[in-house]
This record gives C-alpha cells, sequence and structure tokens, in this order.
C-alpha cells in the first residue's frame, strides 16, 4: 500500500484526471483544428478522437514509464561530467521514448516530422508529463524553441533543425539570462557581430534550463543601440565554442540541468529582424514558454492533490481516516478548487491562442485577429501569474495533510512542495506578470476579458451569475480608481487585482460548464463570492508597506548597517 502512495502509480494520468478531459472537450475544436492547415484538409470528429489518442499514449507513458522513477531522477539529478551535462540514467531513457513515440514535434508542421497538433492538446501533455515528473517537463516542454525556429527561422535553418528536434534527436534551450540581466533582458551584454553571412556570439549566460542542450537561442547584442532595440536572437549549435562552466545546486527539478554558460566566438543564424530580438522574437517565445510553466504548475499541483487525498482517505487517527476530519477536507477541497481554476484560465488561453495561429497562417479577419493578441496580452500573464501561485499553495497543504510524513522523503509530497516553488519565479516572476497585466487591467482589459462572457451567461437559480456580476462592478471600479493613482502604488496594487481577476474569470468559465455539470456548478458558485471576496479586498488597499516612510521605518532596522 504504501509504494502505491509513495510513487503514485495509475494506469494513466490522463484517464485519471477527469478535470484535465473536461478542460479538452471543452475547446472549441470545430474553430481550432480547421486553423491547423497541414498535408490535407482536417475533419473535426477524427482530428479530436485523433487528440485523445495521443493524449492517452503521453498518459500511459507518464503512468508506467516517468512517474515511478521521479524520486530516482531527484536523487541522482542531472550532472556535469568533463564538461558535457549528463542527464539522469531514468531521464535518458525516458526521452528515448518520447522520441520513439513521435512526441517531440507535438505542434511543429508534419513536413517537418511534426504531428501539427494544437497548442491546447500540446499543453495537456506538459501538464502530464509534469505530473509525472516535473524536471522532466523541462525538457520535453522546450519545444517552444522550436516554433521558434519555424516561425522566425529562415527556410534552410528549418530544415536543418526542425526534423531532428521532432525526432528527438536533438534538444534545445533559450539562452537569454546574464548575471546584470534577469528580468531586465533590455541589460543583455552578450555581443553578436556579422561574419559574412552569419553571426559570431560571445559572452556569458546564466540560468539556463536545458542548458547543454544541442541548439541554443541566444540573445545577444547586434546593434548600437543599448537598449532592447539593439538585441537579436541567434540561434547558435553546440560546439567546442560553447561552454558549460558549472550547473546549479537548486531547491527542486534536480533533473533539469541549470547551466552557466561561456560562448567564445560561436557561429549561429539570425531568428527574425535585426533589433527585433527581444520585443518581437523572444517575448513570442517567453508567451510560448510562460504557458508551458503555467501547464508544469497545474500538474506539479494535480499530482501532490492526487497523492494526498489517498493519504487522507487511508490514514487513521482517532479510529477513522483523516479525511473525515473538517481541517483535512477544507485544505483539500480549496486544492480541488484552486487546481481546477488555473486549468479553467490556462485552456481559455491555449484556445485563443489556437485560434490566433489559425487566423495568422490564413491571413483572414484582422480585426479577429487584434483581439485575440489583446486577449492574450491578458490571458497569458494571468495562466502564468494563477496556476504559479497556487502550485505553492497546494503542495503546501498536500505536505500538511500528510503530517510529520510530509517532511521525510518516504513519501513524495515533499517533492512537490520543492518542485513547484521555481514556477513562479523562472519565465518570469509572479510580479513581472502581475506588473505587466494590471497596465492592461486599468486601460480597459478587465472588459476585454470578461464582460463577453458575462453577457453569455445564463443565471442558474443559485445566484451565481449575480455574485460574478457584482465582483466584476467592484473590481472594474477599484481598477479605475488604480488607474488614476501613481505607478509606484499601481504596481504595490498590482498583485491583488490580479487575483481577484483570476478568481473572476475561473468562476466564469467553471459557472459556463455548471450548465451541464453539478460539480463545476459548486465550484462556481464558491468562485463567485470569492471574486467578491477579492474584488473588495484589492479595491480598499492601502500604501503603508511599500510608501517609502513607512517602509524605511519598519524595514530599515534589518539592514545589516542600520
Amino acid at each position: 500500500m504504501q509504494t502505491t502512495l509513495q510513487l503514485g502509480i495509475v494506469a494513466n494520468l490522463y484517464h485519471e484526471t477527469p478535470d484535465l478531459r473536461r478542460r479538452i472537450a471543452a475547446v472549441d475544436w470545430a474553430r481550432v483544428l480547421p486553423g491547423l492547415g497541414g498535408e490535407a484538409s482536417i475533419d473535426v470528429a477524427e482530428g479530436v478522437e485523433q487528440i485523445g489518442l495521443v493524449l492517452d499514449l503521453v498518459g500511459q507513458i507518464a503512468a508506467d514509464e516517468i512517474a515511478p522513477h521521479a524520486a530516482e531522477v531527484d536523487r541522482q539529478g542531472a550532472r556535469l561530467i568533463d564538461g558535457c551535462v549528463v542527464y539522469a540514467d531514468a531521464t535518458q531513457r525516458q526521452l528515448r521514448l518520447l522520441a520513439e513515440a513521435g512526441l517531440m514535434g507535438f505542434i511543429l508542421p508534419e513536413e517537418f516530422g511534426g504531428l501539427n497538433l494544437p497548442v491546447s492538446a500540446y499543453t495537456a501533455a506538459v501538464e502530464l508529463i509534469s505530473a509525472a515528473d516535473a524536471s522532466l517537463m523541462t525538457i520535453f516542454a522546450l519545444q517552444g524553441c522550436g516554433e521558434t525556429l519555424h516561425r522566425f527561422g529562415d527556410r534552410a535553418l528549418q530544415e536543418r533543425h526542425l526534423p531532428r528536434l521532432a525526432a528527438g534527436e536533438i534538444t534545445a534551450c533559450m539562452a537569454l539570462t546574464e548575471p546584470g540581466a534577469g528580468s531586465a533582458l533590455g541589460a543583455v551584454r552578450t555581443r553578436a557581430r556579422l561574419q559574412g553571412n552569419r553571426w559570431s556570439v560571445s559572452g556569458g549566460k546564466i540560468f539556463i534550463t536545458n542548458g547543454g542542450a544541442d541548439l541554443l537561442l541566444v540573445l545577444a547584442r547586434t546593434e548600437a543601440d543599448e537598449g532592447g532595440k539593439g538585441l537579436s536572437l541567434v540561434a547558435v549549435e553546440r560546439n567546442d565554442a560553447v561552454r558549460v562552466i558549472r550547473l546549479e545546486e537548486k531547491l527542486g527539478i534536480h533533473g533539469s540541468p541549470t547551466a552557466q554558460l561561456e560562448i567564445d566566438n560561436a557561429l549561429g543564424d539570425l531568428l527574425g529582424k535585426r533589433g527585433d530580438g527581444l520585443y518581437g522574437v523572444t517575448m513570442a517565445l517567453m508567451h510560448h514558454v510562460r504557458l508551458e510553466v503555467a501547464a508544469q504548475a497545474v500538474g506539479i499541483a494535480q499530482a501532490a492533490q492526487t497523492q494526498a487525498v489517498r493519504y487522507a482517505s487511508e490514514r487513521e487517527q482517532f479510529n477513522r481516516t483523516i479525511d473525515r476530519f473538517a481541517p483535512v477536507r477544507t485544505m483539500l477541497f480549496e486544492n480541488a478548487r484552486q487546481i481546477e481554476t488555473a486549468r479553467a484560465i490556462l485552456y481559455a488561453t491555449t484556445e485563443v491562442v489556437d485560434l490566433r495561429r489559425g487566423l495568422r497562417r490564413t491571413g483572414a479577419n484582422p480585426g479577429e485577429l487584434e483581439r485575440c493578441d489583446r486577449l492574450l496580452d491578458l490571458l497569458t500573464p494571468l495562466s502564468k501569474f494563477y496556476a504559479c501561485e497556487i502550485v505553492n499553495e497546494v503542495t503546501s497543504r498536500a505536505l500538511q495533510v500528510h503530517g510529520g510524513y510530509g517532511y521525510t522523503r518516504d513519501y513524495p509530497a515533499e517533492r512537490y512542495f520543492r518542485d513547484g516553488r521555481i514556477t513562479n519565479i523562472y519565465e518570469g516572476t509572479s510580479e513581472i506578470q502581475a506588473g505587466a497585466m494590471i497596465q492592461h487591467l486599468t486601460n480597459g482589459g478587465l472588459a476585454v476579458l470578461v464582460e463577453e462572457r458575462l453577457n453569455r451567461a445564463t443565471e442558474n437559480g443559485d445566484g451565481t451569475l449575480q455574485g460574478l456580476q457584482d465582483a466584476y462592478e467592484i473590481l472594474a471600479a477599484g481598477l479605475e480608481a488604480a488607474g488614476a493613482a501613481d505607478k509606484l502604488s499601481q504596481q504595490g496594487w498590482a498583485r491583488a487585482f490580479v487575483e481577484a481577476t483570476g478568481e473572476l474569470l475561473g468562476g466564469l468559465v467553471l459557472h459556463n460548464d455548471g450548465r451541464s455539470d453539478e460539480r463545476s456548478a459548486t465550484l462556481a458558485w464558491t468562485q463567485a463570492r470569492l471574486a467578491m471576496q477579492k474584488a473588495v479586498s484589492a479595491r480598499t488597499q492601502e500604501t503603508t508597506s511599500f510608501a517609502d516612510e513607512t517602509y524605511e521605518m519598519i524595514v530599515a532596522p534589518y539592514r545589516r548597517d542600520a
């Protein structure tokens, strides 16, 4: 019994996650699938069936071949041997298996050996892999690099790299961060100089996920401009000019190599236009990666909750299982609510991504394309913020449910807690997401996000819709006031407003589901009340914690020189 609990072994993770299947079924495939194009016209029914078969395969591999070895990977970790990054033994086997199954080119076109599947299906696969082993996700889910090569690379570059990426023969990574350029990528100092028709890249990079990859997308300065407009993204193949100096020792995701790199006159090829590397190419890539991280967070949270519910249903105290006690039930109910709200927001986002991909491919309906762009400016940071915040709460509660056992390695609760902690840091911290989003919200973005859903919604008799409507009005009034405030206040209030927006949007999605699903209706009812509370809280904030005078009064004594 303990082995089953410890490894969380199930026949198929996709089958065992009914809410994920519900979200996939809710995607408007009749609109999404025709936009994929490809070698032949797509029959919607056949396309949906194919997606189900692929996710079944991912779910089976995740359950049978990945999850049982996650603890082993965590213990062994990735290593640096003679300058080469070596994955854990189980990770190497799993990557070969995923490649043999044809799963390393999920969203790449068929002409390059890809599956040409929608982003919503790929996101589900990322979630399943993450639930099995969060560290493997960081290698599997860098498929966004291939998407970037396909979108911004020339034909020769596509033909050279994409078939090998789709076949799993090579892996890729983003090499963006530097010691003085973390969140502020405009400060990147790595240089690229034109050498014939290629670029010679030199500089240093840190915190590079999967930094020992075969293909690196390097952000480098190609222009005289010292800001973001002077940067370009260059595709560099690994050779002796790219050295891994060290691998970081981290709290979690031990199977994922996080590298410090030294690049010395490595030749590469430009992606997109000169000087468009940060605001054009890299931001497009980052939007993609942020949704992957959101899916990773949801997957980790799902695994932690599954483990905690199983443990609570079997662990006995005072002659009854601990899931009979109200405090435990409260924790597990809140976990379920947060996971399913995060998932609802995430797949609402990926559906818009898929629609936009189709519009961009066909060149049809510029107005709708613009609408999708504006929606994604809001939905992408909201998805990452919400999912990556709740995973820390979910895994903390899951550990708490286990009591003292949760603090040991007898159960995976502590690993989920450690692995989940990175998600609201890398690929743009939660503070970066909230800070970007508050600017859109105070400029009419809240209406863009929720008004159409509110107008389409119908009351089901329990007051849920009225509660969501009230929450919207309170939140809109608060955002109007925030829009007139100074920038420091807006940034200080951003987190509360984004949290309230997430609860509101999640409630609307669940309310729509609740027309045919009693379970979703119950969660939507809970969401409506929480959205109201969050909206009131956001509207009534003050500046004590970050105003100069009070901040210095309270925090200054902690400085060493105080």
